[in-house]
């Protein structure tokens, strides 16, 4: 089969949904489809170019930043990507069309089947679903017809979680199964090394509101002020609210026991997974996150919120800790104190975190179940 994935957002440009596109293009091309994604041009990313062994277009969509696209650039690529997307369904001999989002993607892939016949299928990705984010909360309801006739011509509905699953089916009269996000096992895994002595927080993703960065931080000063130990965190990844991370920083004297890095390679990523005490990802809302998933493949426990997308993955006290998004962070703070000073029961949780995604959230299986629903 000769799969067409759209997507707003592919590596190196984008987040968790981007990681996911390029690991399910990449297990469908191991089962022995051909993949071409449809993406937005950024910067010198442009034109079409093989990247292993996927075809990756990128139109231009006005793309301004490397991990944020607003509406405007969001509708630059549906207009874009509805221009060029029946030419390379023809080009390619597209068969099967895989949209990430109901809007942006899953407009261009309607176009695509009113031109084409294709058949699509969405996946519904977190922002796109109404009741996720409130300030979102207007945009769903201009676009509750566009979206709702994309949903309703779809082959299939799919959500990484059973949570999203069940807020899209609150907001939209339409069946959504629910296929996972996954990880590469091989690539994100433990090494034999113990863990350094120093306690170290851990933190990757987007620096936007959502993902309430900022707690990390009051933990960190929580576990420096209560139990004098020089903890340290590390907050990989950029967006809108760094500055007031770094502003947060200099007022409490945290600069020299934090580092703000920025974007790093995925092999970077990978070593400050395995190098962590934990991962701490206190999320107000996921569609399920490929940064937990990676961090339990390493073996690292992760501290998260206690909302749907994240109690999937994470069991309390086995692989991790879970805590309500109003939890005070000097408590937060002392768990934390806890499992670090009980290496055996880190070790346990370690354990256990890397025991359950091998099992259970593989790309082939992912890949195998996208093509099944097609069926």
């Amino acid at each position: 089969m000769t799969y067409l994935l759209i997507n707003y957002e592919y590596p190196p440009i984008g987040g968790g949904a981007a990681t996911a596109s390029k690991n399910l293009g990449n297990a469908l091309t191991r089962r022995g489809n051909r993949v071409v994604v449809l993406t937005s041009a950024y910067k010198h990313f442009r034109g079409v170019a093989d990247e292993d062994r996927i075809t990756v277009i990128r139109v231009p969509a006005w793309r301004t930043s490397v991990h944020r696209s607003g509406m405007v650039q969001m509708t630059a690529y549906i207009l874009s990507g509805c221009w060029h997307a029946p030419g390379i369904a023809q080009a390619y001999q597209i068969e099967r069309v895989l949209a990430f989002f109901s809007i942006p993607g899953g407009a261009v892939a309607r176009w695509v089947q009113y031109r084409r016949s294709l058949p699509y299928a969405v996946s519904l990705r977190g922002g796109d679903v109404p009741g996720t984010e409130p300030g979102l909360g207007l945009f769903h309801r201009l676009l509750k017809g566009p979206r709702r006739n994309i949903l309703r011509h779809a082959r299939y509905i799919s959500a990484p979680s059973h949570g999203l699953k069940q807020l899209s089916e609150m907001a939209d009269p339409f069946t959504v199964k629910v296929i996972p996000n996954a990880v590469d096992c091989e690539y994100f895994r433990p090494d034999s090394r113990s863990r350094r002595s120093q306690l170290t927080l851990l933190s990757v993703g987007r620096l936007h509101q959502q993902k309430n960065v900022s707690r990390v931080l009051e933990i960190l000063l929580a576990i420096r002020n209560q139990s004098g130990i020089p903890a340290i965190a590390r907050v990989i990844g950029d967006g809108p609210e760094r500055q007031n991370l770094e502003k947060f920083a200099h007022r409490h004297g945290l600069g020299a026991a934090i580092s703000f890095e920025g974007w790093l390679p995925r092999n970077d990523v990978a070593a400050a997974y395995r190098s962590a005490t934990v991962l701490v990802h206190l999320s107000s809302y996921e569609g399920m996150s490929n940064v937990v998933l990676e961090a339990l493949a390493s073996g690292l426990p992760v501290v998260a919120s206690r909302i749907p997308e994240n109690m999937e993955l994470i069991e309390r006290e086995r692989n991790g800790l879970l805590f309500d998004l109003n939890e005070a962070s000097p408590k937060i703070a002392q768990a934390i104190v806890r499992l670090y000073e009980n290496p055996d029961l880190w070790a346990q949780m370690s354990h256990r975190a890397r025991e359950r995604v091998t099992t259970e959230y593989s790309w082939d299986r992912v890949a195998e179940m996208s093509e099944n629903e097609f069926e």
